[in-house]
């Protein structure tokens, strides 16, 4: 960059300080609801704020470790060892934990991811570039893109990704010029990438393996020092993780736990990759029948939007390399050249494991394979089960690649100042994603009443062991009971032993309609004086939810409009109405009338002795 085009370099903490506003300002108005809502996602978005009053309970009020609980499934010990729990979060939020409550530490955490992510990119590019505009540009692109927005309102842990372009910005450094102190960096920002999740350690392995095989051919004499320093690296990052990791790992020594769970067929749509989120202020009203006719799973994570001026932005390269075939001779004088045609690999080897096992389009499954077929059987590989996440890494190759493009624009450019503000206002336009979607806290009246019943578990009607329990561990944290079902990322094995001993709790936890399990229904009399009965479940309060009837959640979801309000309304998690005026009329034939009743639920508690 020739001094006369160099724009003054901003430090760096007000690079930092300016994401932080552009992400207080594309997630408004999250930052001033820290306390009373949460981002409006559902299911795993209550498991994660869950998660939080977990750590809070455990360690602060209880001294015991948050690997394990007692608060699930009836009081049964059950084992949170591969559980997801986002540890670099908790303990980045816990100052709001304590202070503001779960839904403050909740919001602050997932701003963080954005800026974070954004301040990444930034440090890794610059490092590449050796110009800060390209680099300032990059941060944006793989902070704000529309799938990271999608994500945030559910994964806290796999919308916190910013570590990702620090471990390889300390990798390549320790590399180029090595020394003890940039691998114990490499090693502790890939522990940090892991700690905010570990399917975001795992996911980044093979491009950080290329990353690191590519800088190394390029120093033949000085590959036994390389190594000799990878090997501090990965040792720092086992010892930074291992207290995290332990749990996991000595369940998986005994045998006495697994972190298997089924495969899911979640890809990228090919199509989408051009279409434009349906949350978009001006293009979402355009696309938003496309994405209700084409899209294949509601759940978040199928936006896939590259972004058309980040795209022409990443392949203006092209361009450049037509037009004059120096310019990727460097894009700084006191570091080898970036390797362009290195990280247009990166994204594309990323993004075709994005689009599945086979490729879609528009809702169909074309047939034709792709490498994630291959991958998915990989050993450890497989539990990347969830395609459509390495879009991630893809989006941190197409960043760099963008902000070289844009680098190689401003060279040629006689406004630069002008080019770069245009550049940045047309990816934020292009991916604006406002207002961002929240939801209000609920906080039910009936938690009162749940106070007044005798001692003894919860027991929600309709429930669940998987993610139908997300909210009714979200309402534990009010009232603190223990509850009958629950939502561990791995079902504990000894679940089936209870749905086992007590058919009629999987027909309430899994819903009739929807019911793959043989065996005739359970009339709710008998299986509610059997559940009663069974003094190792210990139920003292029934709470029967009037308003999570299967027909009633239908009938809102499809008149509900946008991503966030659908999945308000889940069906999945109700049950007929038939089933819950069975149900009710059973718990007054055995308990008497309820302890108290309104439009959404029946609290019913024990009679006492």
């Amino acid at each position: 960059m020739n001094p006369e085009e160099k724009l003054k370099e901003p430090r760096s903490r007000m690079i930092l300080a300016v994401y932080a506003l552009l992400a207080i300002a594309l997630t408004w108005p999250l930052a001033t609801n820290l306390t009373n809502h949460i981002p409006g996602g559902n299911n795993d978005l209550f498991q994660n704020y869950w998660n939080l009053w977990l750590w809070k309970t455990s360690l602060f009020e209880q001294g015991a470790s948050p690997y394990s609980t007692e608060l699930l499934f009836s009081g049964t010990k059950t084992s949170l060892a591969f559980h997801t729990h986002s540890p670099a979060n908790t303990l980045l939020a816990l100052p709001f934990l304590l202070v503001l409550g779960e839904a403050a530490a909740l919001s602050f955490a997932t701003l963080c991811g954005f800026i974070l992510a954004a301040f990444g990119a930034y440090l890794l590019t610059k490092e590449l570039l050796g110009d800060w505009r390209g680099a300032f540009l990059a941060g944006i692109v793989f902070a704000f893109f529309p799938q990271h927005f999608e994500q945030s309102l559910e994964h806290l842990n796999l919308a916190s990704y910013g570590a990702m372009p620090l471990f390889l910005l300390w990798m390549i450094r320790a590399i180029r010029e090595p020394s003890s102190r940039s691998w114990i960096y490499c090693g502790l920002f890939f522990a940090l990438n892991c700690l905010f999740a570990w399917h975001n350690g795992l996911l980044l392995l093979p491009g950080a393996l290329a990353l690191f095989l590519n800088e190394l051919r390029k120093r033949p004499s000085e590959r036994k020092l390389v190594i000799t320093g990878a090997s501090i690296a990965a040792l720092v990052a086992i010892l930074a993780c291992l207290p995290f990791a332990w749990p996991m790992l000595s369940e998986l020594v005994s045998g006495t736990g697994s972190p298997t769970k089924p495969q899911v067929n979640k890809p990228l749509d090919l199509a989408f990759l051009a279409i434009p989120s349906a949350q978009h202020p001006l293009f979402g009203s355009l696309v938003s029948g496309i994405h209700d006719q084409y899209r294949s799973y509601n759940s978040v994570g199928f936006t896939a939007y590259l972004g058309l001026a980040t795209m022409l932005l990443a392949m203006s390269t092209l361009f450049f390399r037509f037009k004059r075939r120096d310019s990727f001779d460097s894009f700084r004088d006191d570091s080898p050249r970036l390797s362009l045609r290195f990280w247009s690999f990166f994204a594309l080897f990323f993004l075709l494991l994005g689009l599945g096992a086979e490729l879609r389009f528009l809702k169909t499954d074309t047939g034709l394979p792709l490498p994630f077929a291959l991958f998915r059987e990989l050993p450890v590989f497989s539990s990347l089960r969830v395609a459509n996440r390495f879009l991630v890494p893809a989006m941190l190759g197409i960043s760099i690649l963008a902000g070289a493009g844009a680098c190689l624009w401003l060279r040629d450019s006689v406004r630069p100042n002008r080019l770069l503000g245009i550049f940045i206002a047309a990816v934020i336009l292009d991916f604006l994603w406002v207002p961002y979607p929240l939801r209000e806290l609920p906080k039910p009246d009936w938690i009162q009443e749940t106070a007044k019943a005798p001692e003894g578990a919860l027991l929600n009607i309709p429930g669940g062991y998987r993610a139908r329990a997300a909210e009714d561990m979200y309402l534990q944290t009010l009232h603190g009971r223990p509850i009958t079902g629950g939502y561990v990322s791995v079902t504990p094995p000894h679940v089936k032993g209870l749905l086992e001993r007590h058919p009629f709790l999987r027909s309430i936890f899994e819903a009739e309609h929807s019911r793959t399990y043989p065996e005739e229904p359970v009339p709710a009399l008998e299986g509610l004086n059997a559940l009663f009965s069974d003094e190792s479940i210990g139920i003292g309060v029934v709470v029967l939810h009037t308003n999570r009837s299967y027909e009633e959640l239908k009938a809102k979801r499809d008149a509900a409009h946008g991503l966030a309000e659908k999945l308000d309304f889940n069906p999945a998690k109700g049950n007929l109405r038939a089933k819950l005026d069975e149900c009710g009329e059973a718990l007054r034939t055995l308990w008497g009338e309820p302890l108290y009743k309104d439009d959404q639920v029946e609290v019913y508690g024990r009679p006492r002795e």
